[in-house]
């Protein structure tokens, strides 16, 4: 792992961040396992915007056979940057390619903020509590229109923050539903 020289900016953000979020919810199945797991899509949904509250911003690409992954601090400039070779049976297999790609992506991003991806099926049944984040809301989210709906009927942007995580700029769309 690399890091920019001073990471006490960076360090105190990533504290602020985990204070947040810990866990993403197990959304898509692998058929050949006969498991659930939490997509790149379900990852980055429900990291990004409190990513943007902490102040943090997170870039992935390929250099050859190599992902990068670079944790930025926005207002200081701080940095952490990890590494993971691309692991594949075919490398000139553009399929191969991109799934080694995606995998890695979600991987790397749950190691570097310690996340679970979790599933409380067992956990409700023997009183364990596991907290598992909201996933965020926005026009592009297949429940955008109901959200539109419930609020243009009378009920309350807060009823729908019980379930999603909202940012400011889509709560002021919401309420614009009225």
């Amino acid at each position: 792992m690399k890091t920019s020289e001073n990471i006490t900016n960076l360090t105190k953000a990533l504290f602020e961040f985990q204070g947040k979020v810990t866990s993403v919810k197990k959304n898509a199945k692998n058929d050949h396992f006969k498991n659930k797991y939490a997509d790149l899509i379900s990852i980055i949904e429900t990291i990004n915007p409190i990513l943007q509250e902490s102040g943090l911003l997170v870039t992935q690409h390929p250099h050859e056979d190599v992902l990068i992954t670079t944790v930025y601090h926005s207002e200081s400039g701080e940095f952490m940057q990890s590494e993971q070779v691309l692991r594949m049976k075919d490398a000139n297999n553009p399929h191969h390619y991109g799934s080694s790609l995606t995998y890695a992506r979600r991987y790397a991003l749950a190691s570097i903020f310690n996340l679970i991806q979790s599933d409380d099926d067992a956990n409700e049944a023997s009183g364990h509590k596991v907290t598992t984040a909201k996933e965020a809301l926005h026009p592009m989210h297949p429940m955008w229109a109901k959200a539109a709906e419930h609020v243009s009927k009378g009920g309350s942007v807060k009823d729908i923050e019980a379930k999603y995580i909202i940012s400011e700029e889509y709560k002021v769309m919401l309420e614009a539903a009225k």
